[in-house]
Order: structure tokens, then sequence, then C-alpha cells
């Protein structure tokens, strides 16, 4: 048998001991294993091999289906707890290695607060030997609050202190309370969160390392929120399409590079404990940390100057160049002139029925979903429908492509950073509205979108005396 027979039948044995668990919903499974399977194929046509591409193979399959059936393992820690038992004793896989691939999936960006951090903490008190593990935020009073709760028994008093002094951002020495241990979650210099977890006797140095491995991801998840709602609160008192434009702008920088900053900080930190292992002497060491160092400043300030810009880009009015029908039309043809496939467009009511923000949006969207349609679907056919109407708007872009599983696109896209579908469900989310998109392999794709009617704040002829 071949390396990449062995590793395959490592992955099905993997997929049996899943298998081997009570699931309410035995299709997910069956589709976590398809999944799982198919991202264990990539990883061994990646061009290593041996026994370390069959390692990777074995622990990208077994994050897929601890991703996939996280909803189930968060109710059952138990379960899950002996799920990563069994990983480490019968396949000989390393704990820090699939707490990395487990507590690193950039799907979670995808999920509800609520669900993305309850997942990630059942996930980390599972593989790492922690009796419990909790999330604090502050509430009104400025008074650490426990967001979340893990594990045995529930929130102490030390826990509660420890967040304080995290959130806080004082020193966070353990004192008494050896088996105490947190990190800060979010901004370098403002914290959104604390982590505090409880570790068994004897692995506080160990349970460091695993804390360490879910912080990036839950940051993102909590500034991703809070962008969110913050929007969602503001978008009701939003009347000029600048500012809703400069919204999608941040959440734009908040998605992309921001996140890129703050996962190369994290990889420079690693490759430093690396190197301290391989230079022979302390001199060389010191002069190595001293550049370390500066770059690790140099992040520091770029994280702050795009989050600068991000707060900050809230002056000049961003309007649509032309009219909602010819900036369609520009649209469409440049997506013709590149493909060779005339879409056949038809719009239906008036467009001055849409804001400046939702023709934006449209705009944006449609945009996007021809972009798609070039670049993945060979598709010879593209119908592009928008109807404004006095009860709302709907958009629908349908093609007769390829097609594609949705779900596994989505993890496979979030886990490349490419984020275009999942922007514009919050495009369209920002404006209240309702998006979605049906395929299947062998198509077709249909993107539809649905937005109320919109009614200004202020009456526009009060509008525009004010801006005379």
């Amino acid at each position: 048998m071949d390396a990449n027979a062995a590793a395959l039948a490592d992955v099905r044995r993997l997929e049996r001991v899943f298998a081997g668990c009570e699931w309410p919903e035995g299709r997910a499974l069956a589709r976590a294993q398809k999944r799982a399977r198919a991202r264990a194929l990539e990883a061994l046509e990646g061009g290593a091999s041996g026994a370390d591409a069959a390692r990777t193979a074995l622990l990208v399959a077994a994050a897929e289906l601890f991703g996939a059936m996280r909803v189930e393992l968060a109710a059952a820690p138990e379960e899950a707890a002996r799920l990563v038992q069994q990983l480490v004793e019968v396949f000989g896989l390393s704990r820090i290695a699939l707490a990395r691939e487990v507590l690193r999936a950039p799907e979670l960006l995808t999920v509800p607060l609520s669900g993305a951090v309850d997942a990630q903490l059942a996930m980390l008190t599972a593989i790492a030997p922690l009796r419990s593990a909790a999330l604090w935020t502050l509430d009104d009073a400025d008074r650490a609050h426990c967001m979340r709760h893990v594990g045995m028994g529930g929130p102490s008093s030390g826990a509660r202190l420890l967040a304080q002094r995290l959130l806080a951002r004082e020193s966070a020495t353990p004192g008494n309370r050896r088996l105490l241990l947190g990190l800060p979650v979010g901004r370098w210099q403002q914290p959104l969160a604390a982590l505090v977890g409880s570790a068994r006797p004897g692995t506080r140095d160990e349970c460091h390392a695993f804390l360490v491995e879910a912080v990036p991801i839950l940051g993102a998840i909590l500034e991703r929120d809070a962008l969110l709602a913050g929007n969602a609160a503001s978008e009701r008192m939003l009347v000029k399409s600048s500012e809703r434009k400069l919204t999608r702008l941040g959440f734009d920088l908040h998605d992309g590079p921001i996140q890129h900053v703050a996962v190369i900080a994290e990889d420079l930190r690693l490759f430093g404990n690396q190197l301290e292992t391989l230079l022979e002497t302390s001199e060389q060491w010191k002069l190595v940390r001293g550049r370390m160092e500066d770059l690790h400043a140099q992040l520091a300030a770029l994280d702050v100057d795009m989050r600068q810009i991000s707060n900050e880009v809230r002056a000049a009015p961003v309007l649509p160049s032309r009219p909602f029908r010819g900036a369609l039309s520009d649209v469409v043809q440049a997506f013709a002139a590149r493909t060779n496939i005339e879409p056949r467009l038809a719009l239906h009511g008036e467009p001055g029925l849409l804001s400046a923000s939702q023709q934006l949006a449209l705009l944006n969207i449609i945009h996007e979903a021809l972009t798609n349609i070039r670049e993945h679907s060979d598709a010879t056919e593209v119908d592009i429908d928008v109807s404004m109407k006095t009860d709302g708007v709907t958009a629908r872009v349908v093609d007769n492509g390829a097609g594609f599983d949705l779900e596994p696109t989505l993890i496979r896209a979030a886990r490349e950073g490419r984020l275009g579908l999942i922007a514009m469900h919050e495009r369209v989310r920002l404006l209240g509205g309702q998006y979605r998109i049906d395929s299947r392999p062998g198509g077709p794709t249909v993107i539809a979108v649905a937005l109320e009617p919109w009614e200004p704040l202020v009456p526009e002829a009060q509008l525009r005396r004010a801006s005379a």
C-alpha cells in the first residue's frame, strides 16, 4: 500500500470514529465526511510526501469533522473530549497541532456570535487539559462580566479578578491561584474581552499554548460582531450614501488587511520561538530578537494606522458616478467585454425608489456575482433581473454554469481569505435585507437579494433646503 493510500485509510478510520458517536442528524455527518475526505486529498496532493503529508491530511480531515459538527459537540463536551482522546491515542496526533487546525478555523467568522464563542470554548476545553474556559467582557459599569463559560463549575471570583486585570491592561500575574491563566482578546492596545481558563494540576504552562491558539479567531469574531452591531444600530439614522458606503469600507478593511496583520504578528512570534531553539549563541539570539522586536513595533503601528483609517473615513460623499440604470449597464457591459457573454438584463420599476445606499449595494453585489461567474462557473448564459417596486426591491443573478456545493465552497473561500460571497451577505444585512444563494453541482446558480422599501427619515425637500 503506497503512502497516499495508507493516509486515506487512516482518514476513513477517523470517519468511523466519528460515526461511532450518536449524532442527531446523520446526513450532516455524511456531508462532513465527504468534505473531510476531499480536504485530505487536497493536502496529499499539495506537494509534501511521506509521514508529514499523511499527518497533515489526517489533521485537516479531523479539523473539518470537528468544525462541521461544532454545534453538536458544543452541546456534548464529554463526547468532544472523548473524540480528542481517541485521536491522540489511536492516531498519534498532537493535541497542539489539532488545536492549531480546529481553533483557527476562519469559517467561525460566518457563525452568529453566541454559537461561534460556544463552539470555540467547547473545542478549547476538549483539546486542552483545562477544567473550564470562559470569555469575559466589560459591562456598562466597567466590571468584568462572564459572557460564556464552558466546563466544570461556574465563573469564580478569582477568574473574575483575573479577567478584570486583563481587560484593564494590567499585569495579570497568577499570585496564589496557580491554576488560573488568561489572555486579552482583540486589539493589542484595547482588549475587547479576556479569555480565562482553569488548568488541571501541573498543566498550567501547557494550557497557555492552547489559549494562544484560541485567541486570534475569538478576537476576529468579537470585532466583527461589534462592527456589524454598530452598523445595524446606526443604519436607521443614516440618510446620505457616503456614510453607508464608508461603513462597508470599514467592514472590508476589518475582514481583510487588519486581520492579516494580526495573523502575521502571531506567525512572527511563533517564528521567533523557533529561531531561539536554532541559534547557537545568546549573542546571536540578542541580535535577532532586537530585529524581531522592531518588526513587531512596525506591525503594531500598521495596525493602528489601518484602524484609524477604518474609523475616520467618514467625510467625503461617495455617490454612484451616474444614474443606477447607466451604472448597472456599465457593470454588465464590462462583464460582456471580458467573457463574450451578453447577459440578459431586465429592469422593472422606478430606480428613484432606491436609496443611494441600496443602489451601491446592488451594484456591488451584481458586480461580485458576475466576477464569480467569470472566474469559476464556465457559464454560457447569464440572466439579471432587478425589480424596484413600492413594496421593496428584489434582484436575481442566474447563470447556467457548473454550480457548486455551497457549504464546502464557503468554508474553502473563508480559509483562503476570499470573502466575496460572505461580504455580499453582509452588505445586504447592513441594509436590513435578505440574501440567498442556491446552487448545486451541474448548476444553475441563483443569487437572490430582497430589500425593504426605503423611506428617508427626512423629506427630500427638507434635505435640499438644508443643503442649499
